[in-house]
């Protein structure tokens, strides 16, 4: 995801009207390489979204491909894990496909 610094008031290591790439998104948060190239936490509030990579395309594509796995016995799933955080979270899921 691509973003546009709007408030960089606190932040001198942020440019107005810069774009940024995100390296992690969280709900109030993002973690984002800063003008001195240091991995920093900002709010939200302080950017806009240039682009958001298609994801939300990507995701609905996903999601239809899992329901209808879950509709046929997961008959083209070979195996899957699930990567969670220290937290319990859930980070990531792998399927591998039969394919």
């Amino acid at each position: 995801m691509i973003i546009k610094c709007i408030d960089n008031s606190l932040c001198s290591t942020l440019t107005l009207n810069k774009e940024y790439f995100v390296l992690e998104e969280a709900p109030e948060y993002y973690v984002i390489f800063d003008d001195v190239h240091e991995e920093i936490t900002c709010k939200k509030s302080r950017f806009t979204i240039i682009t958001d990579g298609d994801l939300t395309k990507k995701c609905k594509a996903t999601i239809n491909e899992l329901n209808y796995q879950l509709s046929n016995d997961f008959k083209d799933i070979k195996s899957f894990s699930i990567r969670k955080n220290s937290k319990g979270e859930i980070k990531e899921v792998s399927i591998k496909f039969k394919y």
